[in-house]
């Protein structure tokens, strides 16, 4: 049958659902037919088309045949703009070096100017303690490296968003260079040929949808940090690479996937003396039948399906998706709005939650890390699944830092936003170490320590703290620790790490003192050396 035989339908991508590992792409065309039978071409569909995936209906009078998916291969035009484009990549590469070498300066301005602070830290209580320097002096420190560290923060983020963004910008340009210098003389595409018995000459619509490789998404996340709760926004990261660009699509992202999941019963695991000459049994081989694609199954016409349209908001907000739960246990994000999302190979964030969580700020120390006390939040899921991604993590808006999160189920809680906090100050102080003269113990050495545990809170508020600090613990019955008493009970005591749970005052001094005594056989020595 020639060419003409063939009416040419003109489709266009109306929905995509994009699954963790693939999308649906769903299209529509409309045309006019004559009465009889008449074949209907759809042409230049992605080569990444899974065959057996295509699934055609419409609207009209009259009743679908044979649906064929056919392989094309075309000659393709060279393009002669090679040269521009690694110019522009030249170019690109010179201001991502420029950046690059700004954020590595920025990097090391503020690793000299922390080492700058640790000294402060250690010198400013024999300051003190002589008189040479005032209270005053170290809240006037906490205030500068504050916003020094706010102000690093701010400017490291502002750098590396300009290099993600010329990254992508890179991306996309050696991607057209590869396509230019790897180009094949022959490109391939699919068809899809519709057979159509027309009762009734007239409009006829048919709506294709079918499944294509080339997509992934990812979820990344925004954490805000508030006193009272936090505020996290998940994002799609999508990208699409199915060499066809989606414009003004309705968009939906599903927690689905192509591979199947099943059920494997365990193998017994067998464990036997080792033999350095026995040859390893290799496991069977199992093969796999490749799945010859069927036709399309037959449609009847059916009624187009309308969307909803998502009403405008007056206000100047994100807005967010609308989460649909399966049976099955898949959750699904429709997005408001048309989206626009080229098959480029770079990243492009949907939003899909924003919702507020509940959260308890917690304090740690340990008194043997000399970084200080660490602040973190416990934050209390909702009802949805928290898939695992990378997070950038704000406190009330300041940029802290970024993150993993792992998976997280309905209602459950999990940990996030571990930094410095600098308006809690922890110091540890050896106040007495006794070596005991040589006689006193009968055949034995003794060494007792006292030690003392001071935090200050400058915060406005009581803070509840978790404090921890090791003693040395002794695995031999030549070695004893004896005697230890604390000012403060501890809560907790194992193999030699005391953990305290205290609520401090605020703008309060806590102390804890604490000592015990290390006993030994005088024959021996004691690995690792005594402090």
């Amino acid at each position: 049958m020639s060419e003409k035989d063939f009416t040419t339908l003109k489709t266009t991508i109306d929905r995509v659902v994009v699954y963790l590992d693939g999308a649906r792409i769903y299209r529509s065309g409309k045309t006019e037919l004559k009465k009889g039978f008449q074949q209907v071409r759809i042409q230049g569909l992605t080569k990444n088309l899974h065959k057996d995936s295509v699934r055609v209906s419409g609207k009209g009078k009259g009743s679908l045949g044979a649906i064929d998916v056919e392989t094309v291969y075309q000659e393709e035009v060279s393009h002669e703009a090679l040269n521009a484009l690694l110019q522009e990549e030249k170019e690109l590469q010179k201001d991502m070096l420029v950046l690059t070498q700004k954020l590595e300066f920025a990097n090391l301005q503020n690793t000299r100017l922390k080492a700058l602070s640790d000294k402060f830290s250690l010198e400013f209580p024999q300051w003190l303690a002589s008189g040479e320097s005032q209270l005053t002096t170290l809240n006037e420190f906490i205030d500068f490296e504050t916003k020094r560290n706010t102000d690093f923060l701010k400017q490291k983020q502002k750098l590396e968003e300009d290099i993600e963004k010329l990254q992508k910008k890179l991306n996309t340009l050696q991607a057209k260079i590869n396509v230019y210098r790897n180009r094949s003389q022959v490109e391939q595409t699919f068809s899809i040929t519709i057979g159509v018995d027309v009762n009734t000459a007239g409009p006829f619509v048919f709506d294709l949808s079918y499944q294509t490789r080339g997509v992934i998404w990812n979820a990344n996340y925004d954490v805000d940090l508030q006193p009272d709760k936090a505020i996290l926004k998940g994002i799609a990261q999508v990208v699409n690479r199915t060499l066809e660009d989606w414009k003004n699509v309705e968009l939906e992202i599903s927690t689905a996937v192509f591979k199947p999941i099943r059920v494997i019963d365990p193998n017994p695991f067998y464990i036997d003396i080792y033999d350095p000459y026995a040859r390893p049994v290799s496991a069977p081989r199992r093969s796999m039948k490749k799945m010859k694609a069927g036709a399309a199954p037959l449609a009847s016409m059916a009624k187009e399906e309308a969307m909803d349209d998502f009403a405008p908001e007056e206000d100047m907000i994100e807005p967010v998706a609308e989460m649909k739960d399966s049976a099955a246990g898949v959750q699904s994000y429709v997005i408001p709005g048309k989206w626009t999302i080229p098959s480029d190979g770079n990243t492009h964030p949907v939003t899909l939650t924003i919702t507020e969580m509940k959260t308890e700020k917690e304090f740690y120390w340990a008194a043997t890390d000399a970084l200080g006390v660490i602040a973190q939040d416990k934050i209390t899921n909702d009802d949805e699944v928290i898939l695992g991604g990378n997070a950038k993590v704000y406190s009330e808006g300041e940029f802290i830092g970024e993150t993993h999160i792992t998976r997280v189920p309905p209602r459950d809680e999990f940990k996030l936003g571990a930094r410095e906090e600098l308006k809690l100050a922890a110091k540890k102080k050896l106040l007495k170490r006794v070596r005991e003269k040589s006689g006193l113990v009968k055949g034995k050495r003794a060494i007792s320590y006292e030690y003392e545990l001071e935090i200050k809170n400058f915060r406005k508020e009581g803070s509840q703290i978790t404090i921890k600090d090791a003693i040395p613990y002794s695995r031999s019955e030549r070695i004893k620790i004896k005697g230890f008493e604390a000012s403060i009970a501890p809560t907790k005591d194992n193999l030699g790490i005391y953990t305290w749970e205290l609520k401090l005052k605020p703008d309060g001094v806590t102390k804890i003192t604490y000592k015990f005594e290390v006993e030994w056989e005088k024959d021996y020595e004691i690995t690792p050396t005594l402090p």
